[in-house]
């Protein structure tokens, strides 16, 4: 077995889970799954003689909390009644945390105990009563993806980036989608406890220790339109519908009757990227869509999707999606060989 990892008078660490009504029931059972596992491999391999972690949930009062999915969770106490006594506090997601947001007492609560624990995590959309209570202020954070784009325009003091699985700054976690909370809770194990028994954490569950890639790979675009020039969104649906075509900056520039540096600067302060930037986004996504899809050969989708070869779809993958085509095509297709 080798030498322990651990002492057996070690602390155990203490997890508050905040919930609340129509919260989603992953953004709660993912994580605290993980830390399950931690527990049984801690003491399977690690000669720990009690758990290294303690699980509680708290919501606005003790009893049955009806998740987005109909299923009820049951909240251990109110979280008004709980001082500060966690090594970690989770705040979950989902489509109840507008009517969360709202409640003062929560936020000045979690603003409270955020001086008080030595972390504070968000999964999903919980990003946003960390957001309300000002503490991811000046900070880097993600969330959900179709939700990034809210946050940066409610709070432009943050730093979002939509793209990560998860962030830390500082004492501040948060995490992308949903699943992303299991990615973020094995990081904390592997933090905590090393990567041994995350290790062992990510075979039981079947996930990745660290998945490769972000959040784009799964959420299709993470591009916005045009915000206020109708001939750009125009133009941005006619490179969308002919990825092939020569998609130069001179030739569309020429398209719309402009200088290309007129163009550029023009499209940037519309649409947020740069013209290639774009491009090469649409042409992944054809890619991508062929490879979920078909049996194509990846030189053949390459052409199909305006790339020059095989090697050059390659590499915008890389940038695009930190991911080759082909570990994309063994992960997402979605018909057999």
């Amino acid at each position: 077995m080798g030498k322990p990892l651990f002492q057996p008078d070690f602390s155990c660490r203490r997890i508050g889970m905040l919930a609340f009504a129509d919260c989603e029931i992953l953004d709660v059972c993912g994580p605290l799954d993980v830390f399950f596992w931690a527990n049984l491999w801690a003491k399977k391999i690690g000669n720990a003689t009690k758990p290294v972690y303690s699980i509680h949930i708290m919501a606005e009062q003790a009893g049955p909390v009806v998740t987005m999915s109909g299923m009820k969770i049951m909240a251990d106490t109110a979280f008004s009644d709980e001082t500060g006594e966690f090594d970690t506090l989770i705040l979950a997601g989902g489509f109840g945390v507008d009517k969360a947001m709202e409640n003062q007492e929560l936020i000045d609560w979690l603003y409270q105990m955020s001086t008080k624990v030595r972390r504070v995590v968000s999964i999903c959309t919980g990003a946003f009563l960390l957001a309300r209570s000002g503490l991811l202020e000046g900070r880097k954070a993600t969330t959900h993806w179709l939700y990034c784009e809210r946050l940066a325009n409610d709070y432009q003091n943050i730093q979002v980036e939509p793209d990560r699985i998860f962030i830390r700054d500082g004492s501040i976690y948060t995490s992308g989608g949903i699943t992303a909370g299991i990615d973020l809770a094995m990081a904390l194990v592997e933090e905590d406890w090393g990567s041994e028994i995350a290790n062992h954490v990510a075979r039981s569950l079947l996930v990745f220790l660290r998945r490769p890639g972000g959040q784009s790979q799964f959420s299709g675009y993470l591009v916005t339109e045009a915000k206020t020039r109708m001939d750009l969104r125009e133009l941005q649906a006619w490179i969308i519908e002919n990825p092939k075509e020569n998609l130069s900056v001179e030739e569309l520039a020429n398209r719309m009757a402009m200088s290309p540096r007129n163009f550029s600067r023009v499209f940037v302060k519309d649409v947020g990227m740069t013209p290639a930037n774009y491009v090469e986004l649409v042409r992944v996504n054809a890619a991508r869509h062929k490879i979920e899809n078909t049996n194509i050969p990846l030189k053949s989708i390459a052409e199909q999707s305006g790339f020059c070869n095989d090697e050059h779809m390659r590499r915008a993958f890389q940038r695009q999606l930190k991911v080759s085509p082909q570990a994309y095509r063994e992960r997402f297709q979605l018909i057999s060989e």
